[in-house]
């Protein structure tokens, strides 16, 4: 049983091999879908969570709006009343006895308008000339409110309704001694209904109670809190709680909305904001992030549960079902091991059905297959012997070529025929060179003196008909090519251009030069030349792979083919018209040594 139990938890054995790949599967597949299950989750969370305060963040900052709106209209018509507008307009030296009567007109006013609005804890009229007027709130120094921040702000914005969000070193003073937390100020600037230039500023302390009944429906779960603070960062309201002075303005600035993770005190908060374009304030709201996903953790961990007991009964199931297939595969092994030794009359007893059954019989068939091969070897080995005499035989009769040649050359030498001696060396040097014991590349350098020698013979029959030049760059003369590569362009020069022209005497040019890792073979002729379109199509032939049945230029496309399939795409053929007449063949390939 130990026994059994060592080969079950063996690493190279197929039991312990079948165990571990399926549990570590199915805990692979649990753990990934837990991951992405609980990422999906928590991604749910924050999403529906930003959604909602979002959702009650914009209500929250619309409700401000239409509050601070309807105070900038308040403040509009207040200062458009003709008894407003004269008394920013009277002169208090010269006409002391109206400024009087103005007065008491306006401050009848402003008590109108502080029990309509019981939220309006405080109403100041502050004219450019120095003189004020309030409800409540009297001057601490005899300075001209003119001077002040809150002033000059509301004068700046234009019209606009400005906002301040402290009423520290104010020269003001409330005669119900407000606390400064108790109230928010709104000033804005009153232009004269005659010159329509600044004429004042109306400052309304208004109670924070209206803010705060707005605030305090911003609900973040169980733990979670709103606030509002202005463009300067300056908390307006909030309830009380140490975690709003952590926080750091510049998380709000730029966007309009949104929402940051931080964390303060070592817990993770989650802060959503959204700001306020009429108004220039922030909503935000904060929420402890971690008692958020307390029930991402949950899952997490029933998951892990799961995994564990997935993996223990599969390793149950796993063992019993490799059970059955590990012990035929062991006896199999145990057959290969003596074929491997050359044993090749071993023999499976296939009782077995399905895969086993099937592996038993290959088994079988592989054995016998082997047997049948020894035999098959052993002929293909004779027949090989056999063909190594034959290719021996034939490699006497480049021998016997050569031979016969060089027996001509010595009797034509003994009688003086120097012709027949000529053109027997070069014709013995083409097939030497073409020949090359069989290589496919040979030397630039080989390559035209065979293409030397071939011309030389040519010009034995066609003495008058042509000339030919050679221009080699000598840096590139022990450089690899293909053999009888540049011999069918230089044919092709002499029978399609030269033998075909009208001229006298034609002339062959062939250079070659390196650019780089590339060789530019170039065969020009001043011959008979082709038409523009023959050239076209010619060139488009050299660019196919597959051609037509009936393509013309075979041995031009033979050579373009050999060049690309020996270096690539990129070499090959191209063909143009030479100016003046005749045509340039140009051949590029890679250098090589």
């Amino acid at each position: 049983m130990l026994r059994k139990w060592k080969q079950y938890l063996d690493p190279d054995s197929m039991m312990f091999r079948m165990v571990a790949l399926n549990c570590g599967i199915l805990v692979l597949v649990t753990v990934v879908l837990t991951a992405v299950g609980n990422a999906i989750y928590q991604d749910s969370i924050e999403e529906h969570s930003f959604a909602n305060t979002m959702e009650i963040q914009n209500q929250v900052l619309k409700s401000l709006d239409l509050v601070f709106q309807s105070l900038s209209d308040n403040m509009e018509i207040l200062g458009r009343e003709p008894d407003v507008q004269s008394y920013l307009e009277v002169d208090d030296e010269k006409e002391q006895a109206l400024r009087v009567d103005f007065e008491s007109r306006v401050r009848r006013l402003l008590l109108r308008y502080s029990e309509n609005y019981e939220d309006y804890l405080s109403i100041v009229i502050a004219s450019e000339k120095g003189q004020y007027l309030s409800n409540d709130s009297f001057r601490i120094k005899k300075l001209p409110l003119s001077r002040e921040d809150w002033y000059q702000k509301a004068v700046a914005a234009d019209g606009n309704l400005v906002i301040n969000s402290t009423s520290f070193g104010r020269n003001l003073r409330s005669w119900k001694n407000y606390s400064t937390d108790s109230y928010i100020s709104a000033a804005k600037m009153v232009r004269s209904s005659i010159t329509n230039e600044p004429a004042g500023v109306i400052l309304v302390d208004l109670d924070i109670r209206s803010i705060q009944n707005l605030v305090e429906d911003i609900t973040m779960g169980q733990t979670g809190f709103g606030y509002i603070q202005d463009s300067q960062g300056k908390v307006i309201y909030t309830p009380k709680n140490e975690i709003v002075y952590r926080m750091n303005p510049e998380w709000f600035q730029g966007e309009e909305s949104g929402q940051v993770r931080c964390k303060i005190k070592g817990k993770q908060y989650n802060v959503i904001y959204s700001h306020s374009s009429y108004t220039n304030l922030t909503a935000v709201g904060v929420f402890d992030w971690g008692k958020t996903i307390q029930g991402v953790a949950h899952v997490r961990k029933a998951s892990i549960l799961v995994a564990v007991a997935i993996a223990i009964f599969a390793a149950i199931c796993t063992i019993s079902f490799a059970a059955s297939i590990t012990k035929p595969i062991s006896r199999l092994s145990k057959l290969m091991k003596r074929a491997k030794t050359g044993d090749f009359t071993v023999h499976f007893d296939n009782p077995y059905k399905g895969e086993i059954h099937q592996l038993g019989d290959a088994f079988n068939a592989l054995v016998d297959n082997i047997n049948g091969l020894l035999k098959l070897v052993y002929e293909e080995q004779k027949k090989k012997r056999e063909a190594e005499l034959k290719i021996l035989h034939e490699q006497i009769k480049p021998h016997f070529l050569y031979n016969t040649l060089d027996t001509i050359q010595w009797m034509a030498k003994s009688y003086h025929a120097q012709d027949i001696v000529d053109i027997v060396l070069a014709l013995s040097n083409f097939f030497r060179i073409s020949l090359s014991q069989g290589k496919e590349y040979i030397t630039l350098e080989q390559e035209s003196a065979m293409v030397k020698s071939y011309l030389d013979i040519q010009k034995f029959r066609y003495e008058e008909l042509f000339e030919y030049e050679t221009e080699f760059d000598p840096e590139i003369m022990k450089c690899k090519v293909l053999k009888l590569s540049l011999q069918p362009l230089v044919e092709n020069a002499l029978y399609h251009g030269i033998k075909e022209s009208d001229l006298e005497k034609g002339t062959i040019w062939i250079k070659g030069y390196a650019e780089g890792d590339t060789i530019v073979l170039r065969v020009e002729d001043n011959g008979a030349g082709m038409s523009p379109e023959w050239c076209e199509k010619l060139n488009v032939w050299l660019k196919e792979k597959e051609r037509a049945e009936g393509t013309e230029a075979f041995g031009s496309l033979n050579v373009n083919d050999r060049i690309k399939i020996a270096y690539g795409e990129e070499y090959g053929l191209h063909y143009e018209l030479r100016p003046g007449g005749g045509v340039i063949a140009e051949m590029r390939i890679k250098r090589m040594r």
